[in-house]
């Protein structure tokens, strides 16, 4: 029993750093654009959401946990910067219909990871995070707890939509392998909310 307690928890924190890290809920399906952080003023955001700005730190972080939380496809800075963008724009839409994080949701959800931490499995995987993006595991649990509101209130309108298409369609809802015509409706849903955003969004440096 306390062994599979164990592979839960450290199932569990797999599941944060996807979603807290990389805050990847769906693919973005465009092709590689041309952006190249190399060439960009560090000093200058790339692009702003409502007077919040993303810069090229944002963006560098945004790719590196793309990839640490193990997604196949490679990720170009634009894209890393399209989907920084849909997160702003879904978490403003999430507390606009009510779906805000609880104290409660956010400190279950900092306890959960530090239960992990104290795992020899888990304590190897967040070391190893913070050792590559030079972090301290203070600063991590920091870092968690202030994203969490913003993957929790995500997280909680995803499985409003995905539950509503669920029931309208006599499919059964699950956050574990989840039916593939929810994901698609899901996609959907997220990619009309971002083009209805467009023209709240400043690209400074893209083309967009």
């Amino acid at each position: 029993m306390k062994k599979n307690r164990r592979i839960l928890i450290i199932a569990g924190v797999v599941c944060i750093l996807a979603a807290v890290l990389a805050g990847a809920y769906w693919n973005t399906r465009q092709e590689p654009g041309s952006l190249q952080l190399s060439e960009v003023d560090a000093s200058r955001p790339l692009a702003e959401f409502h007077g919040q700005p993303v810069y090229v730190k944002d963006v560098e972080r945004h790719m590196y946990n793309h990839a640490a939380a193990g997604q196949s496809n490679q990720q170009t800075a634009e894209e890393s910067l399209t989907e920084i963008l849909q997160n702003m724009v879904l978490y403003e839409e999430a507390i606009r219909l009510g779906y805000a994080a609880t104290q409660s949701e956010v400190d279950a959800l900092v306890e959960n990871s530090k239960q992990a931490y104290a795992t020899p499995e888990g304590k190897e995987m967040m070391d190893q995070y913070c050792e590559e993006v030079n972090l301290t595991i203070d600063e991590y649990f920091k870092y968690l707890e202030e994203q969490a509101p913003r993957t929790i209130a995500r997280q909680k309108l995803l499985d409003a939509v995905g539950k509503e298409y669920c029931e309208d369609h006599g499919l059964n809802f699950t956050k574990v392998n989840p039916p593939k015509e929810m994901i698609d409706a899901r996609d959907a849903y997220v990619a009309e909310l971002f083009a209805q955003a467009q023209g709240d969004i400043i690209y400074y440096t893209t083309g967009t």
